[in-house]
């Protein structure tokens, strides 16, 4: 099994819990995402959240290959508040939002990570799928201006 990993971070000038509920909202993901791979207007699947943050769901159709929708359904893993969120897509990708104090504000961390049993294939997928580590910085500071706006 082979995995590709991208990691960014900033600081985002308000406190930590504001930075948290912000993040938490899965909508707020997409909204984040650059605009070529943010999900169109009305591929948005439903949203079941539960109580207590685990267990939440949530699909968007991620993409087309050969006229078939690539719908990616993703599962919250782990919800520590104002602390991590832990989201499984079921095409593959893990994204781990973690939240930590950081002087008068917060430090916000996104971490991509994609495994694939067939070797290398993650490092295909990664190649096409996206700009890694710059989508991630990208995502970071639309977070970043959104709160603290």
């Amino acid at each position: 099994m082979t995995m590709t990993r991208h990691a960014g971070s900033v600081h985002i000038d308000a406190p930590a819990d504001r930075v948290f509920e912000y993040v938490k909202e899965t909508d707020h993901f997409y909204e984040a995402m650059p605009a070529r791979m943010r999900p169109k207007p009305g591929s948005v699947g439903p949203v079941h959240v539960t109580p207590e943050g685990v267990g939440t769901t949530f699909e968007w159709v991620a993409g087309h290959i050969a006229g078939f929708k690539l719908v990616a359904a993703m599962t919250r893993e782990e919800y520590v508040v104002n602390e991590r969120i832990v989201d499984r897509s079921s095409t593959g990708p893990v994204w781990t939002w973690t939240v930590e104090p950081d002087g008068e504000g917060t430090r916000l961390s996104l971490t991509f990570e994609y495994s694939s049993k067939v070797p290398l294939m993650d490092k295909v997928i990664d190649a096409i799928g996206w700009r890694g580590d710059s989508d991630l910085e990208a995502m970071l500071a639309t977070v970043k201006e959104q709160v603290e706006a």
